[in-house]
Parts: structure tokens; sequence; C-alpha cells
């Protein structure tokens, strides 16, 4: 009968009895930007399990934010109305918050007492769960495959240096010179913005010191550095190799292929969901957790030599 009736049952009165929607809010940030689009695919192929529906909310600041990204906290008044629409206008039992950027929101988020998971940024407030990714472990392990190559001379092109994911990666690739018995000489070291032009200028600059090989801390900037290594009538990987660092579609295309880190972007939103749904059952791993890290990996392709 329900086959032939084509019978669905009515949400609406199935949360007046339970106190629940089964509606989980994700609020973006902007789903132009890079990590939300497979953040998104992560979240929904966990709720494909459960019972769990999604409802994505876009706050649109990719244009309005740009490079400053740690002007997020002159945003708490939009992110406030958007948490207070999704929580007590469409009555969601939890939310995921989908940074566009990995950098600390603690004090953006307030607390209107259900659970809320912050995916791809971080948040030391107690009443926020954060899942994000692995930096410095991974960045170490880049520096210590260029160091395995023979590799000393290494130059490094960091993101805007105030930001929490080029701190981390610097603070990785140090303690794998550390390990080696190697300084990271400063004349070395110079810092971008993460966008393609500031890796090109800091890579023509850099070539004055004649580096064999150059840790960009995104693919971006990895890419800009390989123009001006070409540009400069050099070869990669014979004359310098190069690493970036986030797996973005590009790497793959351009040649040589850019050796790379990859973010597991959806397994942050598997977790994310994950997370939001054990904390509203207050059963699983992820129940009582207030921080989770997805392990990073390095992707080797062939942007990087074995020199003597």
């Amino acid at each position: 009968m329900i086959a032939k009736t084509n019978y669905q049952p009515n949400q609406i009165a199935k949360s007046l009895r339970t106190k629940r929607t089964n509606i989980i809010g994700v609020l973006a940030e902007d789903i132009l930007a890079f990590p939300t689009a497979r953040i998104i695919n992560g979240i929904s192929e966990y709720m494909e399990h459960t019972d769990y529906q999604i409802l994505l909310l876009n706050l649109r600041m990719l244009d309005s934010l740009l490079n400053q990204y740690n002007q997020i906290i002159h945003q708490k008044d939009k992110i406030r109305q958007a948490l207070s629409f999704l929580i007590f206008g469409t009555k969601v039992d939890a939310v995921i918050y989908i940074g566009m950027f990995d950098r600390d929101i603690s004090g953006v988020i307030e607390n209107m007492n259900k659970p809320i998971i912050v995916a791809y940024s971080t948040s030391s407030d107690d009443h926020v769960c954060s899942v994000t990714y692995e930096n410095e472990a991974v960045s170490a392990e880049s520096a210590r495959h260029l160091i395995d190559c023979g590799h000393r001379r290494i130059a490094v092109i960091t993101g805007l240096a105030d930001t929490a994911p080029a701190q981390k990666r610097l603070h990785g690739i140090n303690t794998a010179f550390k390990e080696a018995g190697l300084v990271l000489d400063n004349a070395l070291v110079k810092h971008g913005d993460w966008e393609r032009a500031s890796g090109y200028s800091c890579m023509k600059e850099l070539l004055e010191h004649k580096p064999t090989a150059v840790l960009a801390m995104n693919d971006f900037m990895a890419i800009g550095a390989m123009e001006a290594i070409k540009d400069a009538k050099l070869r990669v990987p014979e004359d310098v190799s190069v690493m970036g660092f986030d797996n973005r579609e590009v790497s793959d295309f351009v040649f040589p292929k850019l050796t790379t880190v990859e973010i597991n972007l959806k397994a942050i939103g598997f977790a994310a969901a994950q997370a939001a749904a054990e904390k509203l059952s207050d059963d699983g791993q992820y129940a009582n957790e207030s921080s989770v890290i997805i392990p990073s990996r390095l992707i080797l392709r062939d942007t990087v030599a074995q020199i003597l």
C-alpha cells in the first residue's frame, strides 16, 4: 500500500512529536571558495546513510573578504543572523559552518544551544567543534623529501605571513631542517599572498640566490614559481625542483605535473557531518570531541628531481 500510494512520512508532524526536524544546516562562507564544494560532497555522502537532510545557506563572503581572511570578525553580525535563521527560523538540529580559509574564528560564532561544527577553520570556543586538516607534519614530510633527494639550498615561498597555514607550514619545514642538521636561510624565504603572481615575483628574487628547490605553500604560487623559472631559461625539475600544496586540479594539468600536498576535503566534510550527528545522539567517536584533525598526504608527481 505504501508503494501503491507513494506514501511519504510527514516530517513536520514527526518533528512535533520528536522535537527534532532531522535537518542539518550547512552555512558556507562562500560556495565558490576552493574547499567548499568538496566539503559539502563529504557532508552529503555521510548524510545519505542517515535520516538527516541538509539545508544550505551561502554567505557569499569571497568578494567582500578577498585576501583579508583574518577580518572575519567584522562579519560576526552577518554570521549571527544566518545562524539565527537556521536555528530559530528553520529549526535545524545542528549547524556545520564551512570556512573558506584555514584560520581561527574563535569568538565569531555565538552559543545558540545547538551543536555547531566548524569545517576547514578552527575555534577554541567551548560550544564549537572544529574539523580541519593537518599542516605541520605534512610540510615537514615535503621538506624531508627534498632533503632526501639531495637538496640543501631549498627556498620557501610562504603565504601571507600572519596567517595560520603559513605559520604552521613554515614550522613544519623548519622541523625537517633541524632534524637534518640544516638551517633555513632567511634569504631563501619570501612571503607571497597565496596568488600566482606573487609566486612568480618571489621566485624571480629567489633565483638570484641559486636555490636547487622551492617549496611553495600553495599550488597557485608554485605554478607562478614554475613560470619564473622557465622565463629565466631554467628547467623544472632539472635545474630547480618545485613543490606546491593543496592538490588543486591545475596541479595535474601543468607540465611537468606538480608534486604537491593533498588536503582531504571530502573527509573533512564527512567527519564534520559525523560529528554533528554523533553530538545529537551523544554517542560515537566524535560525540565529545572539540577538535578533529584530518591527515594530509604528499602527492609525488614530476617536479622534483634527485640531485647528487
